[in-house]
């Protein structure tokens, strides 16, 4: 009889402790997966313009020919500091389109050599200035950025621009007339922001382009003798400056609501 009871009571605690951890595991609360993080809008300026110092060193060269005759020299453009400037567009992220400029500035085409003909050699000897003009090149180019290097953003690009002269001065030759021309350039360099507004920009660029001169000479036994100077205009354009970028939203934190 007493084992009987025994047997009995063992059960009930057997089914109270089960009933009572059940009711504990039910309890307790679910384990659920952690919560993903909210994504980071990415927030950028699409414009920008850069204000500087500009400096062309003008790798150029050149025939001359007087009356349809090899003049036996050349002549070339010589350098030209300004102030440059550029304007420009992100169509994306990584990818824009610039247009650059300066103020134009007078630059002296010069004979380079010495002719073979005694009158070229006596009257317009090496560094004879044939004509003072205001060049002015305007740059249109699609770069790209390369923004995984943090605040230093490097970038290439290429395109072309048209090239012209304002003006031409009479010097040895007159009546002067330098023809425009189509410039394909090329361009490397890098933006360092400092902020999301404001860095520093250092550029380069290259153009390739080739124009015709004419003009009159102007004195001398070869006064009246027409002169036509085939130019080949490839200057290397140096710049360095401010640069400000705009028109986005500024980056601020990420709220979200769970």
């Amino acid at each position: 009889m007493i084992s009987k009871l025994l047997a009995k009571a063992l059960a009930t605690t057997a089914l109270v402790c089960a009933a009572t951890a059940a009711a504990q595991a039910a309890d307790l609360p679910s384990v659920k997966a952690p919560l993903a993080l909210p994504p980071v809008a990415e927030a950028y300026q699409p414009y920008f313009m850069k204000l500087g110092f500009a400096y062309a060193i003008n790798q150029s060269h050149s025939k001359m020919y007087a009356n349809g005759l090899d003049a036996g020299v050349s002549a070339t453009v010589e350098d030209v500091a300004t102030l440059g400037f550029e304007a420009g567009w992100f169509i994306t992220k990584n990818i824009s389109i610039n247009v650059s400029g300066g103020i134009p500035l007078p630059a002296k085409d010069k004979v380079k050599g010495t002719s073979p003909n005694p009158a070229i050699a006596r009257y317009a000897p090496n560094g004879t200035s044939l004509t003072e003009a205001l060049p002015a090149i305007i740059p249109i180019t699609v770069a790209w950025h390369f923004d995984n290097f943090g605040p230093v953003q490097p970038y290439v690009g290429i395109g072309a621009g048209p090239g012209f002269s304002f003006s031409n001065k009479d010097a040895y030759l007159t009546n002067v007339k330098l023809s425009g021309a189509l410039n394909t350039v090329i361009t490397f360099g890098l933006d360092y922001m400092v902020n999301e507004h404001w860095g520093v920009s250092l550029d380069v660029k290259k153009a390739f382009a080739y124009l015709d001169g004419h003009g009159t000479v102007k004195s001398g036994p070869l006064k009246g003798s027409q002169v036509v100077q085939h130019l080949h205009f490839e200057p290397w354009i140096l710049s360095t400056g401010i640069v400000y970028r705009f028109g986005g939203p500024d980056a601020g934190p990420v709220l979200a609501k769970y």
